[in-house]
């Protein structure tokens, strides 16, 4: 005759089967639930990575274009239309600073503004004493403030 196994050797069994299998669920869960909120995340440091750039790109090219208006402005007096490519340029570098004011990190808003700063300081200062002002060199200044902000968003933007 066999010896008769008690009834809660079968339901300890069976409650610590249970357990396993709810705590195995519980830990997949959460592993789940990680992953996806570092998805999330990864996704969002895109998005604003992509606006960030998309926004530092406009300034730079409205940059370059201001720039080669301003240094014909020097050699040429500028007529309406030539007015109105300086206007329609600094309004769309003001609006792409503002953008990268309130998007951009504190590293791409201060350089930013003071690269805008510069330019705007540089041109007023030959604008103002025209006889005096050395052309070349002012004009090389303003292209090297645009390297030097170029090269400050590729790093600000991971942009090898």
């Amino acid at each position: 005759m066999q010896p008769q196994v008690s009834i809660w050797v079968p339901l300890a069994v069976g409650l610590i089967g249970l357990l396993g299998v709810l705590a195995t669920q519980l830990i997949t869960t959460r592993r789940d639930l990680s992953r996806e909120a570092a998805a999330i995340r990864r996704a969002d440091h895109i998005f604003w990575r992509d606006k960030r750039l998309d926004a530092a790109l406009t300034l730079l090219v409205t940059m370059n274009a201001w720039r080669e208006i301003v240094v014909d402005t020097w050699h040429n007096p500028p007529d309406d239309a030539t007015y109105a490519e300086l206007h329609a340029a600094v309004t769309t570098m003001s609006d792409t600073l503002a953008t990268l004011k309130l998007i951009g990190t504190n590293e791409i808003r201060q350089a930013a503004t003071q690269a805008v700063d510069d330019l705007l300081t540089t041109a007023a200062t030959v604008r103002t004493s025209p006889a005096t002002a050395d052309l070349a060199a002012a004009s090389r200044h303003l292209s090297a403030t645009i390297n030097i902000l170029r090269d400050h968003l590729r790093h600000s933007l991971s942009i090898p």
